[in-house]
Parts: structure tokens; C-alpha cells; sequence
């Protein structure tokens, strides 16, 4: 058994979703009984890799020009296929990636893409963040003294930081503050926390 560590990053979690999409795509797919098995022994994963290498224009028409030749109908018709099948997830997975944190420029080179069209999905689904303002009340307790809603395309951390610097007081600031940024749909799970800033109790206040 592995007990290799799942990568947490940004980054990380968008290599995970876009796995699962293919995974779902190879249940799904009957035709020619396609497996990531044989995807990966004919080089596919490799020539993905490498033209996420190549960067330029040129580049990539060099890989074409190369590669191309050498591949089967079945494999070109497979990377076809698992290209539109991820294609309706991208959406969702970009925008999940930024919620945690994920730069425009990292999303788009995981993803092949440029980072103008990744701000331009980002721009155009902004997603509901719920969130809680909590009190410190002593051992290491909290009292919640406020909560909402909010549409927006900023990460879970950043609005974090706004609602916590909009709302921190004097009396927020000597007891210590606490705010928590969900995605909405996820606040029962405190597990599924997207962010989280604290103010710790500030002793110029305690006067």
C-alpha cells in the first residue's frame, strides 16, 4: 500500500479532477475498449508531457510534425475523444483551482491553455463563497458573531482577508477574530474549510 501523501497544492487538486475526468471517460467509453493502460504504452502520456514542454507556437508545430506521423487512427481518435470528454469540466476545474488559490498563470500551464482564457472563465463564473466571523472566547473557542454570502471571482483566501479587514473592531481585535470561507453547499463539513484567517488578541487594546 502507498503512503504517498495526496499533493494539496492548487495545482495538485486540478491534476486530480482532470484524472478523474479521464477516468470517468475510460468507464464510459466502449469504443475500441480504450484503457489509460494503453494510452500510456503507446506514448500518449508521454506526448502529452512534452508538449506541455513546448511552449511556443513553433514548438508545438515541431511535436506535430514529429509525432503525428507515428501515430495509430485508434490513438489519435483516442486522445480526440478524452480531450472533448474532460473539455465540459474544464470550466469547473479552473474555477475550483482558483478558489483555492491557483494563479491564472499556473492554471494555465496545467492545463495547456492561455492565462487570458482562463481569467475569461474565471471572470464569467463567479461562485458563491459562505463565510463566518468568529470571536475568541477562551480555550481556544469561538463565538460566531457574524456570517453571509457573497458572489465572487477572488480566492477563498483573499476574500477571507477582505471580510476579516472590513470587519475587525476593537473589541474584535482585543478578544482575537476568526474567519472561515466555505464554498457554499460545503459549511457542515469543517473539513471542507476553503480558507481560514485569525487575528490574534492584541494586548494595545487591553487598557
Amino acid at each position: 500500500m502507498s503512503n504517498e501523501q495526496p499533493d494539496e497544492t492548487p495545482a495538485g487538486r486540478l491534476r486530480t479532477q482532470l484524472l478523474a475526468a479521464f477516468d470517468q471517460f475510460e468507464q464510459e467509453c466502449e469504443v475500441e475498449q480504450c484503457q489509460y493502460e494503453a494510452a500510456e504504452s503507446s506514448g500518449l502520456a508521454r506526448l502529452a508531457e512534452e508538449y506541455a514542454r513546448a511552449t511556443t507556437a513553433k514548438a508545438r508545430a515541431a511535436l506535430a510534425e514529429r509525432i503525428g506521423p507515428s501515430l495509430s487512427l485508434t490513438e489519435a481518435g483516442l486522445i480526440r475523444r478524452t480531450a472533448k470528454a474532460i473539455e465540459p469540466a474544464l470550466p469547473g476545474m479552473i474555477v475550483e483551482a482558483r478558489i483555492d488559490g491557483g494563479s491564472a498563470a499556473d492554471i494555465a500551464t496545467e492545463l495547456g491553455m492561455t492565462a487570458s482564457y482562463v481569467h475569461r472563465v474565471v471572470r464569467s463564473n463567479p461562485w458563491a463563497a459562505a463565510w463566518t466571523l468568529c470571536r475568541a472566547t477562551g480555550d481556544d473557542s469561538w463565538e460566531v458573531v457574524e456570517s453571509g454570502t457573497l458572489d465572487t471571482t477572488e480566492p477563498a483566501g483573499s476574500v477571507a482577508d477582505q471580510i476579516l479587514a472590513d470587519r475587525l473592531d476593537v473589541a474584535l481585535a482585543r478578544a482575537g477574530a476568526r474567519v472561515c470561507v466555505w464554498r457554499t453547499g460545503e459549511e457542515d463539513d469543517p473539513d471542507a474549510i476553503r480558507a481560514t484567517r485569525e487575528y490574534d488578541g492584541d494586548a494595545m487594546y487591553d487598557h
